[in-house]
């Protein structure tokens, strides 16, 4: 979610001044201006744009308003303390100028606009900061100042951002974090959050580009990735210089395994800032060439890259254990043994159910800390990257030569089978997947105890297509019976709605 805070812009609306000598007109083309720049990456541009519009429309919120995000926008982009203090600090003025037009005009919609657009952004910001608390009763308090302002004028569109937001994110909370509903007195609302930011996108005047990028964000990591792309596309169009939304396509594009693409989309972002000295998205850059690289098994050329992008993250605490064990990976299999090192022990020590990734990849990188790869470690991981380029032949091949130079040890063992029954079920031979999931339950691997619920879960899959349905739901109570192991959380949701689909064929 990263890139939420990175672009994230105003929510506004016009906001007519009762003195005749201020040209509304001007201010909000200038204030259009601002918005453009910003989004083009030039930000300088930018804060001299919304400063003019503070000169030209004293007293009024706008002003303030982009001014203070502007610096709310860099936080996001570069997690720098200061930027962060000088937000609030503007946001403190944006506040008293709204409370103040409200106490000559307690029913004025737009300013209370204004208002719950700053709020909502205080905690989008204390959010990003990890103070959860002063996060949740700011964004409480721009929802309803939101929702009153929409009372009084229901044409505000722009306002249906802040509600799009504020419905989806709080449905997103993982389970750890569900006392935040009862504090809120909210509960989420994933579809109606999307529909709001589609309102916002398509009506919306300020917001529509803002909506847009949430929206598509959103739409991706529901796996509607076709419209997500769509929403995309027409943001880098209308933006060619935003290297940003360049390098988000690059991510997009590497998760869904057209490696090439990713490569060619990422290269293109790092010569557009180098030749413009533009350093935003360039970590961002960096990561999605070494990961491309990884794909394929590149590992000279993934050295390379996260190499270079380690000294250029903006901060490390947000950087992935998977990351690190990727760098460090990559490195070892290129033969740098103590680069390797140095990245398995950047990782964080995380044990956290909501965040399975990370608390899997740190106990692996303790392991190889002490233990060097093996020779069946590197052809499982070489493996698993043809899978993800969907070839599947090659890497049974080098999933079975992992699994005959194991030695012995089961837990190597287990992922060599596991990566083999992947490949077959992906490639539809469901009965020789059935025979290798057969292989697999019989073993009992000491660490990589996940191994064997989710083997169930995907025998279950498998009967399913087959349509042996006794089968598949015995399957699924077989996985239910295991307790405390890694991603367990993710699997016990994929195990319900298993068994809601099975429950609606009845």
């Amino acid at each position: 979610m990263k890139f939420l805070c990175v672009l994230a812009l105003v929510v506004l609306c016009t906001l007519e001044c009762p003195s005749q000598s201020i040209d509304w007109a001007q201010v909000h083309n200038v204030t259009m201006l601002g918005i453009n720049r910003l989004y083009s990456l030039r930000v300088e541009d930018a804060m001299r744009a919304f400063d003019s519009v503070s000169r030209m429309a004293p007293g009024d919120p706008r002003g303030p308003f982009f001014q203070s995000m502007v610096h709310f926008y860099l936080y996001g982009l570069t997690r720098d303390e200061n930027h962060l203090s000088t937000f609030l600090e503007q946001s403190d003025r944006v506040i008293d100028v709204c409370n103040r037009l409200l106490d000559q005009n307690e029913n004025d919609v737009k300013t209370k606009f204004y208002l719950g657009g700053i709020y909502g952004y205080r905690g989008l910001a204390y959010q990003t900061s990890g103070s959860i608390l002063k996060a949740a009763r700011d964004g409480r308090k721009g929802y309803l100042l939101l929702e009153e302002a929409v009372k009084g004028d229901s044409s505000l569109y722009d306002a249906q951002m802040g509600f799009g937001l504020f419905q989806y994110l709080l449905a997103k909370l993982p389970r750890s974090m569900s006392w935040i509903l009862s504090l809120l007195g909210f509960n989420g609302d994933l579809e109606g959050g999307l529909n709001s930011l589609r309102l916002a996108a398509e009506r919306g005047i300020y917001t529509r580009t803002e909506a847009k990028l949430f929206l598509a964000q959103f739409l991706f990591t529901e796996g509607r990735q076709d419209t997500a792309l769509q929403y995309l596309n027409e943001l880098r169009k209308e933006y060619p210089d935003n290297t940003l939304f360049l390098v988000l396509y690059a991510s997009w594009q590497n998760r869904l395994h057209n490696q090439s693409e990713a490569l060619t989309a990422a290269r293109t972002a790092v010569e557009m800032n180098n030749k413009r000295n533009v350093r935003y998205g360039e970590d961002l850059a960096y990561n999605t060439l070494a990961s491309s690289y990884f794909a394929f098994n590149d590992f000279q050329n993934a050295k390379t890259y996260y190499l270079l992008y380690l000294p250029t993250a903006r901060n490390t605490e947000w950087t992935p254990n998977m990351t690190y064990f990727r760098a460090g990976t990559a490195c070892e299999i290129a033969g740098d043994r103590v680069a390797a090192v140095e990245f398995y022990s950047r990782m964080k020590d995380i044990s956290d159910k909501d965040r399975p990734g990370d608390t899997y990849y740190y106990r692996q990188g303790q392991e190889l800390i002490n233990h060097p790869l093996t020779e069946a470690d590197i052809l499982n991981i070489k493996g698993g990257n043809l899978v993800s380029q969907k070839l599947y032949d090659s890497s049974i091949v080098m999933y079975r030569d992992a699994f005959g130079k194991a030695h012995g040890n089961v837990d190597i063992q287990s992922r060599a089978l596991y990566g083999v029954l992947q490949a077959q079920f992906e490639s539809e031979r469901l009965q020789e997947a059935m025979q290798t999931s057969q292989r697999l339950l019989a073993l009992n691997p000491p660490s990589e105890k996940w191994i064997i619920p989710h083997t169930w879960f995907k025998l279950a899959q498998i009967y399913t297509k087959l349509g042996k349905i006794p089968e598949a739901r015995n399957a699924l109570d077989k996985a239910g019976e295991f307790d405390d192991y890694d991603f367990q959380v993710h699997l016990k949701s994929q195990l319900e709605e298993e068994i809601k689909k099975l429950n609606a064929s009845k």
